[in-house]
């Protein structure tokens, strides 16, 4: 009895650890970096450009699905973002590093929230929803390296 038990949990621990998260973080600073002029752009038209600022950055597989992103129960941003093939961006904006971030996808039903610990960080976080086999997993990469957006 006691080994059928210690099978059963051997079992199931290696199910529950080959189970798909949907939400993946890296941490990269590998970007080829963008120019100081469109760095300096990017920070003013966003209003990032004081040190509790972070730029949250969308990027691939966005298809004009409604996404929501609030901060301290309150919408900053509620659009329906397409990732341009060319630039592989959707749309960017600035976040307050002292509050979690929400981010709401209204045709996947997901939310993902990053803690305010791991914005506070990083100056870039990049947003990727990727598509395997029918499901969504999103892939948060944070970076101190702004990677051109243009």
């Amino acid at each position: 009895m006691r080994i059928l038990v210690f099978i059963s949990i051997i079992i199931a621990s290696v199910g529950l650890q080959s189970c798909n998260s949907t939400v993946k973080s890296v941490y990269r600073d590998d970007f080829r970096s963008a120019s100081e002029a469109e760095i300096k752009n990017i920070q003013k038209e966003v209003g990032a450009t004081n040190s509790n600022k972070s730029i949250l950055i969308l990027t691939q597989t966005y298809k004009g699905e409604k996404i929501i992103i609030s901060q301290n129960r309150k919408a900053i941003f509620s659009e329906y973002p397409i990732t341009n093939l060319k630039s592989r961006i959707a749309n960017y904006l600035s976040v307050n590093r002292n509050f979690d971030v929400h981010i709401k996808d209204i045709s996947t039903k997901k939310e993902v929230v990053i803690p305010s610990k791991k914005i506070a960080k990083h100056k870039y976080i990049y947003i990727m929803k990727k598509v395997t086999k029918g499901k969504f997993q999103y892939i948060i990469s944070f970076s101190n390296i702004l990677r051109p957006l243009k």
